[in-house]
């Protein structure tokens, strides 16, 4: 079986990690918008304006909140993968330090 170098290990790790962190930047900004269209028009009825914008910063908080979970476990991540793939590094190079 064919060893891959560890060089070639963290390029992928670094180019998944940009991956997700833009697409959960995309998807936030997606769903925000989505989510802003019913607000819209709700807000216009005189009667629940207020309500309605108290529902829409609770849902807007809790949306930022889950992707803003996603890109820290999708940081937390990388940089276990980082201490793993330095590891690996140095059980391979006689030269590394450590």
């Amino acid at each position: 079986m064919k060893r891959i170098p560890v060089g070639q290990l963290r390029g992928a790790k670094d180019l998944i990690q940009d991956a997700v962190l833009a697409g959960t930047d995309a998807a936030q900004r997606l769903q925000l918008s989505a989510a802003r269209q019913p607000y819209a028009v709700l807000e216009k009825i005189a009667p629940i304006t207020v309500p309605v914008r108290a529902v829409e910063q609770v849902q807007t908080a809790i949306t930022i909140g889950v992707y803003g979970m996603i890109r820290s476990v999708t940081r937390l991540t990388a940089s276990v993968a980082d201490h793993a793939l330095d590891l690996a590094e140095r059980s391979t190079d006689p030269k590394a330090p450590g």
